[in-house]
């Protein structure tokens, strides 16, 4: 080893095929700065007496005269200086105190690391985002058919920043102040239906911790209060239809539907009318496995409300019904009503089909309908004219499935009226076939005089 200083002209210098060594001295006990030549480039350490007539280094670093890829000789000193400082004190075994730090170092990083994924997954998983998203999971277990608006709704008028907050965080007057904007947009009744959604979901979170029923995944959100509890409905904006088709209208519907292309959208106007008018959501999920055509049966199920388990409404199906349905099951698909082979078809496509008949039925000379209606409208039309048929009304609900969630229903009414409804559908049938001919002989306004057509 050469007796002068470290310079950088020799760190400068190349291989000469075997290995050189210089030192920068230095005080006796206060180890030395030593830079190495190797073949694959010049590298610093430490060397220091741990204990007498005994040596040992601390590699510092690789040799970089711009120090972009190691470290200068200015840059090395420095760190051998420190070292030396740390050695003078009284730390002999440097390699082992280093060890301890960088280990210390290293427990301390992972810690760290660990706590902030911690904080951002509870962030995460408590967040409005998350809340909303189990309560989506939820509606979808209990097969209820509102879980896509609920998610849509969600997505289109929960912002981004607000769902990224912590649910229980958030203030009654930020969710008002976000239904509001909602108001402002002129979409009263959607805000309207948001601000449900929301309330029903915070109701199920601060519930959820003392149920032992309640879904998991609505657990853990820190949520004991509702903030939505004491914010009134929007009843301004949840305006009662009451259109309902009169003879004439129904008649000329029922033929224009006849005018459509064979195919499920037809078979399905054709059955919602066919059994009495049913939620067009429930109808348009009726699986193969729930057709009995040896008994002339449909079995539907219906999560509408509160139910935790669907209600099981069966139905008897008259010979119309039961040729669709012939029809329908020799696909072999899995969903009866189906326009994709795969999955039930959307509410909304029958209600696309239903306005351009409505738009043609207007356009007609003269028109066939004194104004505008829906799909939704078509039940209310059945039920109308079931009661001008004089059925009572314990059967339009059996046949309808509604209002039969009371007590005595639930547990001491356990009559299926199966055969009522066979006779009643039967009756609906003959009806339908007159109105489709243009023969009527009904009433067709609830409380008014019999009017011959």
């Amino acid at each position: 080893m050469a007796a002068s200083g470290i310079t950088v002209a020799w760190l400068r210098g190349t291989h000469r095929g075997h290995d050189e060594w210089k030192s920068d001295g230095g005080a006796r006990g206060s180890g030395r700065l030593i830079a190495r030549r190797r073949a694959g480039g010049v590298f610093f350490s430490f060397r220091y007496a741990p204990k007498k007539d005994e040596e040992d280094a601390v590699a510092i670093g690789e040799f970089s005269e711009t120090g972009r890829n190691g470290l200068t000789l200015a840059q090395a000193r420095a760190a051998a200086g420190e070292l030396a400082k740390l050695y003078r004190s009284g730390v002999r075994d440097l390699r082992a105190h280093l060890e301890r730090e960088r280990a210390t170092a290293d427990r301390a990083r992972v810690a760290a690391e660990a706590a902030e994924r911690a904080a951002a997954e509870r962030a995460q998983r408590g967040s409005l985002g998350q809340l909303m998203g189990a309560y989506v999971e939820h509606l979808k277990a209990l097969n209820k058919p509102s879980w896509r608006d609920t998610a849509n709704i969600v997505k289109n008028h929960v912002s981004a920043a607000l769902a990224a907050r912590a649910a229980a965080e958030i203030s009654a007057e930020e969710l008002v102040e976000a239904i509001g904007r909602v108001v402002s947009k002129g979409a009263g009744r959607t805000a309207g239906k948001l601000r449900s959604v929301l309330r029903r979901a915070y109701h199920l979170a601060a519930s959820a911790k003392l149920d032992p029923t309640a879904p998991a995944a609505l657990r853990g959100f820190g949520i004991s209060t509702n903030p939505l509890a004491s914010i009134p409905a929007l009843a301004q904006f949840n305006r009662v239809r009451d259109r309902h088709l009169s003879a004439p209208e129904l008649g000329a519907f029922l033929r224009r539907i006849e005018g459509l292309a064979e195919g499920a959208q037809k078979d399905a106007l054709r059955m919602l009318l066919l059994l009495g008018g049913q939620r067009v959501a429930q109808l348009l999920r009726i699986e193969r496995n729930a057709v009995d055509l040896d008994s002339g049966t449909v079995l539907l199920l219906d999560s509408k409300g509160k139910r935790s388990q669907p209600r099981r409404h069966l139905l008897p199906l008259v010979r119309e019904a039961k040729e669709i349905l012939e029809r329908r099951l020799a696909s072999g698909e899995r969903f009866i009503f189906s326009t994709d082979g795969v999955h039930p078809m959307r509410p909304e496509t029958l209600s696309g089909v239903v306005k351009e008949v409505v738009g043609e039925m207007l356009a007609a000379d003269p028109p066939e309908a004194r104004e505008a209606f829906q799909l939704r409208d078509l039940r209310r039309t059945c039920e109308t004219m079931l009661a001008s048929l004089k059925v009572n009304s314990d059967v339009r609900a059996q046949i309808q499935s509604h209002g039969l969630s009371g007590v005595q229903q639930r547990h001491y009414n356990m009559h299926d009226y199966l055969l009522e409804k066979r006779q009643t559908l039967e009756k609906w049938a003959r009806h339908l076939d007159k109105l489709k001919r243009g023969e009527t002989a009904v009433v067709t306004e609830i409380g008014s005089r019999r009017q011959k057509h």
